[in-house]
């Protein structure tokens, strides 16, 4: 399924359900992780004429919070993946992102 605006609301809606109530500078950072997702989205599509889907935003959340939990990564379904994870690192971590 095609990740739409709607789509992505909803998908981090629920993670924020359930982690719960979140300190200001936490919803920063899912607002950023909101708004960079959906930039990475639309210039996927322009750039391959692919689609990114909700459940590829849900596996990159997941090596995402792997990555600063300091978990080891040593494999990421696609391409695809790995750049919205390494945009969420660079532009909200500022760290680099290589498998």
């Amino acid at each position: 399924m095609m990740l739409n605006n709607d789509d992505l609301r909803r998908f981090f809606a629920d993670v924020l359900k359930e982690h719960g109530l979140m300190p200001t500078a936490s919803m920063r950072i899912m607002g950023a992780l909101i708004r960079l997702t959906i930039d990475y989205r639309d210039q996927w599509l322009k750039q391959t004429g692919e689609t990114l889907t909700v459940d590829e935003t849900r596996q990159a959340l997941d090596i995402y919070t792997r990555i600063l939990n300091e978990e080891t990564v040593t494999e990421v379904p696609n391409r695809k993946i790995a750049g919205l994870v390494a945009v969420w690192l660079r532009e909200i971590n500022g760290r680099a992102f290589t498998v």
